[in-house]
């Protein structure tokens, strides 16, 4: 059966909601009250750049050496558009200076006080023989005076319907400057049947991989960070014993992003 993409009707959609942003926009009020509610109106954009020594993604080692990649994000009002790319630095996987996978997102967030959500549409288009596909996204925080408890679900409705990943974990922060500040979290994930047969040919609904890491957030000028990070991974599948294991990977990386 030809698949279908609904990626052109989400993406005119957005488009559309761009073109209908308030004229008033272009002149918030003289007050500060005024100000505040035009910027809080006005859309935001953020950029990123990032180099790591490995890609990792829902515990799993896609590729062992570096990669190179971007992020970009429009939001509006919880109304959001993105897009991420993944380009191989080595020729390990047989495709250096190509991509292995292109992601457009697009979706709506919402807070409530120390809770958050959000919700997204995403299309991966995959490098080299894999089949490009499409999933959906939920991811959930609670900020705490003491850690940010987190919680994300992905499933794939295009490729291999039904297969489930998920994930829960805490994360704490704390300002050392006003120009830094400092991050650690970790959590562990899990997989469905049809997630774990799709990656690791296991057919166990079982935890997969444990996943710790730290980061510092250097802010070099108004809106612009720069964040040099660390993470280790241990990758396994099982429901009481390990049914897959390579033990831990570590994994270096730096980003630098633009908010505007």
């Amino acid at each position: 059966m030809k698949r279908v993409s609904i990626r052109p009707a989400v993406c005119a959609a957005f488009a559309a909601m761009a073109l209908g942003v308030p004229a008033a926009f272009a002149d918030g009020g003289t007050n500060e009250t005024d100000k505040a509610e035009s910027s809080a109106n006005m859309p935001k954009v953020e950029v990123e750049a990032f180099y790591s020594s490995r890609k990792i993604e829902r515990g799993m080692v896609e590729n062992p050496e570096s990669v190179f990649g971007y992020e970009a994000e429009a939001e509006w009002r919880g109304f959001f558009l993105g897009v991420e790319g993944c380009y191989d630095m080595t020729d390990v996987n047989g495709r250096r200076g190509r991509y292995n996978e292109i992601a457009t997102s697009a979706g709506y967030g919402v807070e409530f006080g120390d809770f958050s959500a959000k919700a997204a549409y995403i299309y991966k288009a995959c490098g080299g023989d894999e089949e490009d596909t499409q999933e959906v996204n939920f991811e959930a925080e609670y900020e705490t005076p003491w850690a940010t408890p987190f919680f994300e679900w992905n499933c794939d409705v295009d490729k291999k319907p039904g297969a489930m990943y998920g994930a829960i974990g805490l994360k704490r922060e704390w300002e050392v400057a006003e120009w830094l500040a400092a991050s650690a979290y970790g959590g562990i994930g899990a997989g469905n049947a049809s997630r774990n047969r799709l990656d690791f040919d296991t057919d166990r609904c079982a935890f997969r991989d444990i996943h710790v890491g730290a980061e510092l957030e250097f802010e070099l000028c108004p809106h612009v960070k720069l964040v040099p990070c660390v993470d280790l991974y241990d990758q396994f599948t099982s429901a009481g014993r390990h049914a897959y294991r390579k033990g831990f990977v570590a994994v270096g990386g730096v980003k630098l992003s633009v908010e505007f």
